[in-house]
């Protein structure tokens, strides 16, 4: 019962609707920003344009990956970020690929996972994006995990194991 209707609605409008409908307080990354991150390296040691989509199926399943090569087996590689807002969350991705690998696991055709992972930004979060890992290391098959802060030795070590020579940027250096 109220004398002011209106006041009323107001505040309950605002006690129960605003104050959950603002700005995240921690903003969140998706793949795809993670995958900016990998691919600016990338692109910058040659290997971006030797990089090409591919699909592992197996019996039951199959999952198309953003990026992979071919050196005796596939390599296939994926952004995933754990930068999410709840905690919740990063262990049922971290789950999610588990059962992903699981399932792909049983493809007839050899290959070598790299998930290259996106740390959460917000510091509390760092006690569960540390279960999360513990969950990855049960991926099926030997997959690697490639931290952000290390995307530009990824790409220089995947650009000399597939072969590409940085041929242009050393004569360069010579003239200078």
């Amino acid at each position: 019962m109220t004398a002011n209707l209106e006041a009323a609605l107001s505040e309950l409008y605002e006690r129960y609707v605003e104050q959950y409908a603002g700005e995240q307080d921690v903003p969140s990354r998706s793949d795809d920003e993670v995958w900016r991150i990998f691919r600016t390296p990338l692109d910058l040691h040659r290997v971006l344009s030797k990089l090409e989509p591919k699909k592992i199926a197996s019996p039951n399943y199959e999952y198309q990956f953003r990026a992979a090569w071919r050196n005796q087996i596939w390599h296939v590689c994926e952004p995933v970020s754990f930068d999410l807002v709840e905690a919740t969350s990063l262990l049922e991705k971290a789950n999610r690929w588990v059962g992903r690998s699981a399932s792909l696991s049983e493809s007839s055709e050899p290959f070598r996972l790299h998930l290259l992972v996106g740390a959460p930004q917000d510091a509390r979060l760092q006690a569960t994006f540390m279960k999360a890992q513990n969950i990855l290391r049960k991926m099926a098959g030997d997959p690697e995990f490639v931290m952000e802060g290390e995307a530009e030795a990824f790409a220089a070590d995947l650009a000399h194991e597939i072969g590409i020579h940085d041929g242009g940027s050393q004569q360069l250096f010579e003239l200078r």
